[in-house]
C-alpha cells in the first residue's frame, strides 16, 4: 500500500507542475467590445474571455509563436502567432495574436521572427494599456 501511494503522489505532483501546450486558435477564443472613455481620444478593446481562456489563467502553458523585440531597452518581447509582417501591430491580426513575454531571465535576447516554444504562467489581463495575454516568467522551452 505505501508503495502505491508513493506513486500515485508522484503522478499527482508531476501533473501539477506540468506545461500545458496551447495554441493560437485556444487563446482566439475572445471577443472585444471598444469602448472609449470620457475625455480620452483613443479605443480601448475591452475583452471577454472564454471559458476555455478563462480556464488557463495563472496557469503553467507552452505557446510557440515568432518573436517581436518591442523595446530592447526595457527587454520588452512580444509572442506573436503571426511573424512581424502579418502581426497585430502591422498586418490584419487581432490584438489576441500577441502575448507580452515577461522573461525570467531579463539577459536573454532574440531575435525579429525567431520561432520560439516558451514556457510560463499565463496570465489574463483586461487593462486598457496592456495586452490581453502575459506570460510571466517566460523562459524557452529546449
Amino acid at each position: 500500500m505505501p508503495k502505491f501511494l508513493f506513486v500515485a503522489l508522484c503522478l499527482a505532483w508531476s501533473g501539477l507542475n506540468a506545461q500545458q501546450p496551447v495554441s493560437w486558435q485556444t487563446l482566439a477564443g475572445v471577443r472585444y467590445d471598444y469602448i472609449r472613455k470620457s475625455g480620452q481620444m483613443f479605443w480601448y478593446g475591452k475583452p471577454t474571455f472564454s471559458p476555455e481562456v478563462l480556464a488557463l489563467d495563472g496557469k503553467s502553458v507552452t505557446v510557440t509563436g515568432y518573436v517581436l523585440p518591442v523595446d530592447l531597452a526595457s527587454n520588452l518581447y512580444y509572442l506573436s502567432a503571426n511573424p512581424f509582417s502579418s502581426c497585430f501591430f502591422c498586418g490584419g491580426a487581432g490584438q489576441e495574436s500577441v502575448i507580452e513575454l515577461r522573461l525570467k531571465n531579463p539577459r536573454d535576447r532574440y531575435v525579429m521572427d525567431e520561432r520560439v516554444t516558451f514556457t510560463g504562467i499565463l496570465r489574463l489581463s483586461t487593462q486598457e494599456l496592456e495586452v490581453s495575454y502575459i506570460l510571466d516568467q517566460a523562459s524557452r522551452t529546449r
